[in-house]
């Protein structure tokens, strides 16, 4: 398979995304320059992802929605569906169970976990919520690729090797830690809220100064 650059890859589900909200308000086709002016992508750009695609080609109205969407999930496995889990049930973690029947069918989430066993023995959700020492035999047997991580920052680290040795391949990094990876077939997306909030304050600031270049 041929190396695709992340920016790409984010780009591509980025306009999966879109073109799910389109088909969903009755939209058949769409141009790159719609896309484009969507996303904040020039149209040349946006025409260059997509010929990353097997099979797609722009008409003279635009690129058919259904045909440009299955061919993006074909290309990334959006069509199999991904067993995920939540590692940490504090409030954060215990949000995403509460609304697992929300997140789209691509994903699943099958699995809770938690260090703490009396938060395990109360906790009212239709998901199955384990110890956090079975994080690695329960990650393997329900063959989850996916993890949602809220653990406290000490735990972090500790948490992340149950996962990988448990055969995890993406974790979604919602605490302060930087999480060391030893395998380059492991990915992480760090989730850093305080950080997105400096970054808001730093333009607004720039903004009232007028010092922002685009």
């Amino acid at each position: 398979m041929e190396k695709i650059p992340q920016p790409v890859i984010k780009r591509l589900c980025m306009i999966y995304q879109l073109l799910n909200e389109m088909f969903d308000k009755g939209h058949m086709t769409v141009s790159s320059s719609e896309l484009g002016t969507t996303l904040g992508v020039g149209s040349h750009n946006i025409r260059k992802d997509i010929s990353c695609l097997d099979g797609v080609k722009s008409g003279g109205s635009g690129y058919d929605i259904v045909n440009l969407k299955n061919a993006i999930a074909q290309k990334f496995g959006f069509e199999n569906q991904k067993a995920a889990c939540v590692v940490g049930l504090g409030r954060i973690g215990t949000a995403f169970l509460e609304h697992a029947h929300n997140i789209t069918s691509e994903f699943r989430i099958v699995a809770g976990f938690d260090s703490n066993t009396n938060r395990i023995e109360t906790i009212k959700t239709s998901v199955s919520v384990y110890p956090a020492y079975q994080i690695s035999e329960t990650a393997r047997r329900l063959n989850i690729q996916i993890a949602i991580l809220t653990v406290p920052n000490t735990a972090a680290q500790d948490a992340a090797n149950r996962l990988i040795d448990g055969g995890v391949k993406g974790i979604i990094n919602f605490t302060d830690t930087n999480l060391v990876i030893r395998k380059d077939d492991v990915f992480v997306k760090n989730m850093d809220v305080t950080g997105e909030m400096r970054m808001l304050s730093a333009l607004i600031r720039m903004d009232m100064n007028n010092s922002i270049t685009m």
